[in-house]
């Protein structure tokens, strides 16, 4: 039960339904899922050392604000990660995993109409599911995975706000390159591809998240 709590709870702040700078009370929330504090205070430690929440004495726990500097550091580490893993998984990249791209690729021209945020987050989420299967590195995968959550809000955030269409399209052209690349039968430049769409995509997120 704990672990469904958690998951809740950390959707909820990783889609911005808990806003930041809101309050999580532990006894609205134990209300809520029917258990006692206990449980839920556990979940909110945890999710204060995950950086999703921080606990304020006699008064709950705050989610946290999106701050950018800590996103530039956090994507930072992102780039060597996923670059790392884009090169050990090239060589074990199957027709299975090509044809996975092929029907993310669809599903991105499925929901442009739609402005539907959260589809585009599983197609993302999926295109990074199919990159740690050809990986094969759970330990990898785990590490970019929470990497990747340290940067999500800010990337939904943007999607909420202005950047739905320039969204969709980044996502298509990251995945139409990717598509072509195997395609072609190039090898040795997947790390460097998905390096390149990282930095892109960062770029792309701090001039509509500053302004500038």
């Amino acid at each position: 039960m704990k672990e469904a709590v958690y998951q809740t709870i950390r959707e909820r702040i990783l889609y911005l339904e808990y806003e930041p700078g809101q309050i999580l009370n532990e006894k609205k929330l134990a209300q809520e899922f029917g258990v006692s504090r206990s449980p839920i205070k556990d979940v909110l430690n945890h999710l204060e050392w995950e950086h999703f929440v921080r606990v304020i004495p006699r008064t709950g726990s705050m989610v946290t604000e999106i701050e950018f500097s800590r996103a530039m550091n956090v994507y930072m580490v992102r780039f060597n990660i996923e670059s790392f893993e884009a090169g050990i998984a090239e060589s074990q990249f199957s027709s299975t995993h090509q044809v996975k791209l092929k029907e993310l690729y669809d599903s991105c021209e499925d929901i442009l109409d739609k402005k539907d945020p959260k589809a585009l987050a599983k197609i993302d989420t999926a295109l990074r599911e199919v990159i740690h299967d050809a990986a094969g590195n759970p330990v990898l995968a785990d590490v970019s995975d929470k990497l990747y959550s340290q940067t999500f809000r800010l990337w939904f955030s943007v999607m909420l706000k202005n950047g739905w269409p320039d969204e969709v399209d980044a996502v298509k052209r990251e995945l139409e390159k990717l598509i072509g690349y195997f395609a072609s039968g190039n090898s040795n430049e997947f790390g460097t591809i998905r390096r390149a769409q990282l930095v892109n995509h960062f770029e792309r997120l701090r001039q509509k998240f500053l302004g500038i």
